[in-house]
């Protein structure tokens, strides 16, 4: 039986600092180009935008708004209250008596097809009590679910969206499915490296594409064009280093003729809740307080070409989490915008290792090696242009 389907997107606040404003761009852009799209599914009767009430008049700004205008039905972020994930699409379910909801969050979809975004909204209108359906178990960044309000009984285990398929099949006993990884399923807008992986995936939204094109600085541009020629390059040697998934590893295998180092720890710790309870440990994180960035990458330097970094495991191990600001200037390589003394250390070593290195979050060896592997077999022109 088919049943009406509520969608629910969601965007915070942007930052202080331009990367961070040009991450909640891009956030901003892709959630409207999601939203076009569903407002195309039939099963789709709503579509809710949860945020602040500054962000409606950027919405209204852009020109494609204009025929969604009566589609959106605006909720505004509570100004004087702190936010809490869990609490926050809790209150929504309820207070709007919400049944199966398509929770999105705002940069999660910006490569997902519209074929596949009607499948997912299919399946959820036809399914059964206590079913859910998401991007990544281990951290979902966008969830489908039957019995939305629900949510309420298990929104003190949700301070963030990553926790949502974990939480509802370990408390509330739903039967999650978990869509085959790919650059549409695992690419979250969550930092400036994703974006620099969208620059030229042939999924991306043009308006996204040329946006990113005028507002990506060229350094970060200019290494991932150079791991790009690593991993095109038979023979040649990879790292991969964080929370690194067997199944990238997997792709890494079956789509290039690299060999490949990989160091994987610390998977899950943002949705098992480790990251915020001090007992992240990083093997990496030793040795670099060991012997001291320089000599890390020195010897990363002689045995690969390139290597993928998930520097927020080596961050979450130190105990002190450094801003937002500092966290994406280190993935734009652009030390001298980084106040934290350790991580500015670790990134000036980084742009000074004799090899290609990518700093980033969970999407650089994850959603954003994805798109570079599809990006490579789409074509290789882009790596030959001066861009």
């Amino acid at each position: 039986m088919e049943n009406p389907v509520t969608a629910l997107i969601m965007l915070g606040p942007g930052g202080i600092s331009d990367f961070e404003n040009l991450v909640h761009s891009s956030r901003r852009q892709a959630a409207i180009s999601v939203a076009e799209t569903l407002a195309t599914l039939p099963h789709v009767t709503k579509l809710i935008v949860a945020a602040p009430k500054s962000e409606l008049e950027h919405w209204e700004m852009e020109p494609e708004y204009a025929q969604l205008a009566d589609f959106v039905q605006w909720d505004f972020d509570p100004p004087s209250t702190n936010f809490h994930f869990g609490n926050r699409i809790g209150d929504i379910a309820v207070r709007l008596k919400l049944e199966r909801l398509l929770y999105i969050g705002a940069g999660s979809m910006p490569l997902m097809s519209r074929d596949t975004l009607k499948e997912i909204v299919r399946k959820l209108s036809n399914a059964s009590s206590h079913w859910a359906i998401t991007n990544n178990f281990h951290s979902s960044d966008w969830l489908g679910l039957t019995n939305a309000s629900l949510l309420c009984n298990i929104a003190r285990r949700l301070p963030r969206d990553n926790m949502l398929g974990w939480a509802l099949k370990d408390q509330a006993k739903y039967k999650v499915h978990t869509l085959p990884p790919s650059a549409a399923t695992q690419l979250d807008i969550d930092t400036p490296t994703d974006l620099v992986a969208l620059r030229w995936h042939p999924d991306t939204p043009e308006k996204l594409r040329s946006f990113l094109a005028q507002q990506l600085p060229t350094d970060p541009l200019s290494r991932w064009k150079a791991a790009a020629r690593v991993l095109d390059t038979p023979g040649s040697h990879v790292a991969l280093i964080g929370r690194v998934s067997p199944h990238t590893w997997q792709v890494l295998q079956a789509n290039t003729e690299v060999w490949i180092r990989v160091f994987s720890e610390e998977q899950g710790m943002t949705s098992s809740g480790r990251w915020g309870g001090g007992s992240v440990r990083s093997l990496l994180a030793n040795f670099v307080e060991h012997s001291g960035p320089e000599i890390m990458f020195d010897d990363l330097s002689k045995i690969v070409a390139a290597a993928f970094i998930d520097t927020r495991v080596y961050l979450a191990h130190l105990g002190k989490w450094p801003s937002t600001s500092d966290r994406y200037a280190s993935d734009m390589l652009q030390p001298e915008h980084i106040e934290d003394t350790r991580l500015r250390d670790f990134t000036k070593a980084a742009m000074s290792c004799k090899s290609q290195i990518l700093l980033g979050a969970f999407g650089v060896v994850s959603g954003g090696l994805y798109a570079l592997v599809e990006t490579l077999q789409s074509g290789k022109e882009w790596l030959l242009d001066n861009e």
